[in-house]
């Protein structure tokens, strides 16, 4: 049996500073931990859909000043899966929209109206190249963002909307399925937002707009592969 007076021990002030400069990364700095998670573990970080952020509430009272004043606040990636070797399958390309600053940013989301095709609205969408026969670009700002159409990301925080084609949309189209083919995710918003408060409140309201930010931002391309086909029977 082994003698317990060998057994190496971890001192307690080590344990309690390490506990310290944990507590310390996550207050002060929360951006450095989320950060390492997303990149050490991107496809956990990265499982939050953009339909289950919290959507804004009472914008004209509860926003964050970090977010507000951060100058270019979002940035965005896309993936797609192979492009499927029969009708029955989906094409999947998975936009992520990433917080890359320390405050609360509320960004444009509605996930019925994830656009194929820019006509100049507000949220997001995806572009092609070479043009396809795809298109979904319907979308129209309406006079004033409600706040269920406006959903929060939290500091260094990153979200998926998943966009599924039917595979017998793509297979009937060269400009797909030549290898070639590659696609962007963007995002656009032209306007701060308009703030609207609740009959009967008397207070004033702390913003005038819904702190949005305005811009227009693509990801870098993606290349759209091709399935292998089927092995050949035996």
């Amino acid at each position: 049996m082994a003698d317990r007076s060998q057994v190496k021990r971890v001192p307690v002030n080590i344990v309690l500073l390490s506990a310290a400069m944990f507590a310390v990364l996550v207050v002060i700095q929360p951006g450095r931990l989320t950060t390492l998670i997303a990149n050490l573990v991107p496809g956990v970080y990265e499982s939050v859909p953009c339909s289950s952020l919290r959507a804004a509430e009472d914008r004209a009272f509860h926003q964050s000043l970090i977010g507000r004043g951060a100058p270019n606040p979002l940035a965005l990636e896309v993936r797609a899966s192979p492009i499927p070797a029969s009708a029955d399958g989906f094409l999947n390309i998975q936009i992520i929209v990433i917080n890359t600053s320390l405050g609360t940013v509320p960004i444009v989301y509605d996930p019925n109206q994830v656009v194929i095709g820019d006509n100049g609205s507000s949220g997001l969408g995806l572009l092609f190249s070479p043009a396809n026969s795809l298109s979904f670009n319907n979308r129209v700002d309406p006079a004033v963002f409600a706040d269920s159409q406006l959903r929060l990301l939290q500091p260094r925080q990153r979200c998926v909307h998943t966009v599924s084609i039917p595979a017998g949309n793509v297979l009937v189209d060269p400009a797909l399925t030549s290898g070639q083919a590659q696609v962007q995710a963007f995002y656009r918003n032209a306007s701060r937002g308009s703030t609207i408060t609740a009959p009967g409140v008397l207070s004033t309201p702390i913003f005038r707009d819904q702190g949005l930010w305005i811009g227009a931002i693509q990801s870098a391309p993606g290349q759209i592969a091709l399935s292998p086909p089927p092995a050949a029977a035996q």
